[in-house]
């Protein structure tokens, strides 16, 4: 019996030793190596607004800010663009006797630049505000708009670097950095979102000095330059 034990074992081992030599005489018989190509271009299209809130989105809401419902978006196109800019509301607000701070109605206002060069050359977003003015043409003396504690976004599968987003209070004179994108950075879109409370945006606000508020409507504007290189 255990010569047959022995037996029946040699001969498992021998078929396995030709098992595994057939498998060595079935390896790679020959080889190449294939090549992938693709070109790319800058594109000069439009890009069109995405939701502030979640840039991932694939539906933005529509309108993007019920604040500002017939705002759609710049229109421009290119390669490098400023796509959307937000219309700040604040609303109709009580005259107070000293100095006061009110509060943007707009919960999530924010500004879109897009880079689709290709080039990483960088790019700096600046604006200007103007004063604001009654129908008159009489000023609101002293009123100073201010844009804080931005949150600078793009879609979670951008692989650039950010650009650099800052806090400003206009003078109504100067024109103030909004965003600053430096060498290699800032490619594809990115927002600069001033997100706060519905309806009482404690990050954009408008101070009004005491006395200088009379009983009718006041509107002023920003001016936004996007430039094609780093500052």
């Amino acid at each position: 019996m255990k010569v047959i034990t022995l037996s029946v074992a040699g001969s498992m081992i021998l078929a396995g030793l030709i098992f595994s030599t057939n498998s060595a005489e079935a390896a790679v018989v020959n080889s190449a190596i294939s090549k992938n190509y693709i070109d790319f271009i800058p594109d000069e299209g439009i890009t069109k607004p995405v939701d502030p809130v979640n840039p991932d989105e694939p539906a933005p809401p529509s309108p993007i800010d019920p604040i500002d419902p017939d705002n759609g978006g710049t229109g421009n196109s290119g390669s490098l663009t400023l796509d959307y800019v937000s219309n700040i509301q604040f609303g109709t607000q009580k005259i107070m006797s000293g100095n006061t701070t009110y509060n943007a109605n707009n919960k999530d206002p924010y500004v879109q630049v897009s880079d689709k060069r290709g080039t990483g050359e960088g790019w700096v977003l600046t604006a200007k505000a103007s004063e604001l003015k009654n129908s008159t043409g009489e000023s609101l003396q002293g009123a100073e708009l201010t844009f804080k504690n931005g949150q600078v976004k793009s879609q979670s599968s951008n692989v650039s670097e950010p650009p650099t987003a800052y806090d400003v209070t206009f003078d109504n004179r100067d024109s103030k950095k909004i965003m600053d994108a430096p060498l290699e950075t800032g490619r594809g879109t990115w927002l600069d979102v001033f997100s706060g409370s519905d309806g009482d945006n404690s990050n954009v606000q408008l101070k009004v000095l005491a006395g200088s508020a009379g009983a009718e409507s006041y509107s002023g504007t920003v001016t936004w330059e996007l430039t094609n290189a780093p500052s």
